[in-house]
C-alpha cells in the first residue's frame, strides 16, 4: 500500500514539475519569439528582484540555489543577448552588479504575466476548499524541501 502511494506521489511530483516547465518555456518562447531556456528566464527574474543599482552575482546565486560560477556563465550569455548588463562597484572593483536592459525588463514582465495567468487558470479548476488544501500542501512541501536546500 505505502509503496503504491510513494510511487504515485513521486510520479505526480515529477510530472507536474515537468509539465509546468514545458508549458512555461513553450508559452514564453511563443510570446517573446526567443529561444531562452527556463533557467535563463529565472535568472532574469532573479535580477529583476533588485532595485535600480542591480544585484550581485552572489545574490543571484543564493536566490537560485546555484554556484556563482554557474551564475557568471548564465549572466554572460544573457549579456550577449542584450537582456542583462554588468557593471563594477565603484568602491570595490571585485563586486559585479547585474541589471536588466530594457529588453530584459520586457521579457521579465512577460514572465510575470505568464505566472499570473497560470495561477488564475489553475484556481478556476478548483473550489475554494480545494484551493485552501492545495496551498497548505504546497506550504508543507516547501517547508520540507527548504530543510535540504
Amino acid at each position: 500500500m505505502k509503496s503504491d502511494f510513494y510511487s504515485k506521489l513521486n510520479e505526480q511530483l515529477i510530472d507536474t514539475y515537468n509539465s509546468i516547465r514545458k508549458i512555461e518555456e513553450k508559452s514564453l518562447q511563443a510570446r517573446h519569439g526567443t529561444k531562452l531556456s527556463i533557467s535563463e528566464y529565472h535568472m532574469i527574474e532573479s535580477v529583476g528582484k533588485s532595485g535600480p543599482e542591480g544585484r550581485t552575482i552572489s545574490d543571484i546565486a543564493l536566490d537560485l540555489g546555484i554556484t556563482t560560477a554557474a551564475v557568471t556563465v548564465g549572466v554572460n550569455k544573457l549579456v550577449k543577448k542584450e537582456l542583462l548588463e554588468k557593471s563594477r562597484d565603484t568602491d570595490d572593483g571585485r563586486v559585479v552588479y547585474v541589471k536588466m536592459t530594457r529588453e530584459g525588463r520586457r521579457i521579465n514582465a512577460g514572465h510575470r504575466l505568464f505566472h499570473q495567468h497560470m495561477i488564475k487558470n489553475i484556481s478556476n479548476e478548483f473550489s475554494e476548499e480545494e484551493l485552501a488544501v492545495l496551498v497548505r500542501c504546497f506550504e508543507r512541501l516547501n517547508e520540507y524541501f527548504e530543510k535540504y536546500r
